[in-house]
């Protein structure tokens, strides 16, 4: 008869090699920053946990995005959020490996950029520890989308900690670009740019002359004042001023944003940006250094 206790000793051997420990086979999913309410199929989990487990976490803890997360590393917290985000929405695991790298150098750039805030649109207080800067177009589609809900999701997320600034930015494909920054602008001189920002937007595809006239009555402008100032040279200026600035940061497209100077390289998603001026609110607080 054989050894009874060694041949338990050699059956728990086995199961050991057979089966991970919990350290290493448990995520801690519950403590993704982001994913709440994400229900993943079983094929997609199994996909999340092997992305978490092969990645390198990039900022403060060093190992695994899976034993950082198990530490309550922010950085991994957040990285695991998009992560499952991104697999939800059956991005490629290359894709995701990327968008990881562009989150990391959007948090930690090289350079920090110092856009010429003075005078322009804002929404928020101006000493705000995030500043939001959105180089955008009228026409742009995404641009549109965005106008609609991201000042109610700022709000709702962050409160008074993040002030939102406009930057006109016509792109030379949008046929009626420039002369929708000059409404933006001469909306602007008479305190009433979020309310033109939001009927053009709107209305994107709709902004022949006329059209930009009926807006501007709708947004509470005297009229005569608006025609006026739309022939001023000055207005020319300060769009040119703006374009040549974000062309200087590497703007070659709407909406670009800069958070805090940092360039902005995630996807254009509202989620996305979302999570990531949480991000820069956890780096200005000191959650992640």
């Amino acid at each position: 008869m054989p050894d009874r206790r060694l041949t338990t000793m050699l059956v728990a051997a086995l199961f050991a090699l057979a089966i991970p420990s919990a350290s290493a086979a448990d995520i801690a999913w519950d403590k993704a920053i982001g994913a709440s309410g994400i229900r993943l199929s079983a094929a997609q989990r199994t996909r999340a946990e092997g992305l978490l487990k092969a990645v390198g976490n990039t900022r403060g803890c060093e190992g695994t995005l899976a034993e950082c997360l198990a530490r309550g590393d922010r950085t991994a917290q957040r990285h695991a959020g998009y992560v499952m985000r991104s697999v939800r929405r059956e991005r490629s695991d290359d894709a995701i490996r990327r968008g990881i790298a562009d989150r990391a150098a959007s948090a930690f750039p090289r350079e920090i950029h110092k856009p010429d805030l003075a005078s322009h649109p804002r929404q928020g207080p101006a000493d705000a520890p995030v500043q939001l800067v959105e180089y955008a177009c009228f026409q742009c589609p995404f641009c549109a989308h965005l106008a609609a809900v991201l000042e109610q999701r700022l709000k709702k997320e962050f409160g008074d900690k993040v002030a939102h600034y406009y930057k006109f930015f016509p792109v030379r494909s949008s046929s009626r670009g420039v002369e929708s920054a000059t409404a933006g602008v001469a909306a602007h001189r008479q305190g009433r740019f979020w309310q033109m920002y939001s009927l053009m937007f709107a209305n994107r595809t709709k902004l022949a002359d006329a059209d930009l006239l009926a807006y501007a009555g709708r947004a509470g402008l005297d009229l005569a004042k608006y025609e006026a100032d739309i022939k001023d040279p000055a207005i020319m200026k300060q769009i040119e001023k703006d374009k040549l600035e974000g062309m200087r940061f590497g703007v070659d497209g709407t909406p670009t944003f800069l958070i805090n100077g940092k360039r902005y390289l995630g996807h254009n998603d509202l989620e996305e940006l979302i999570d990531r001026i949480g991000e820069e609110i956890d780096i200005v607080e000191g959650r992640i250094k």
